[in-house]
């Protein structure tokens, strides 16, 4: 079985980069979707005290905190590197 072009089209991928360039894609609009959710979240959430809607949305969105940054950082090293 020919798999020639199979290798022709990961090459055309691999050359531009389009792998990176969706993998940050993908995890920027994940955050933002969890961004949106959290706001939607806490302007619903009436019945518990402030605080314990802190807690939640601090615990979904501390972990965007230290992937966002991450991911960003390789991005751009990915674009500048020959």
């Amino acid at each position: 079985m020919n798999l020639d072009w199979l290798r022709r089209f990961w090459n055309f991928i691999d050359d531009r980069d389009i792998d990176k360039h969706f993998v940050a894609l993908v995890i920027i609009l994940g955050a933002f979707k969890v961004m949106q959710w959290s706001f939607a979240f806490a302007e619903k959430v009436d019945h518990q005290p402030g605080f314990e809607v802190a807690a939640v949305i601090a615990s979904i969105t501390a972990p965007l905190a230290v992937i966002l940054p991450i991911v960003v950082n390789f991005y751009f090293k990915a674009r500048t590197d020959p």
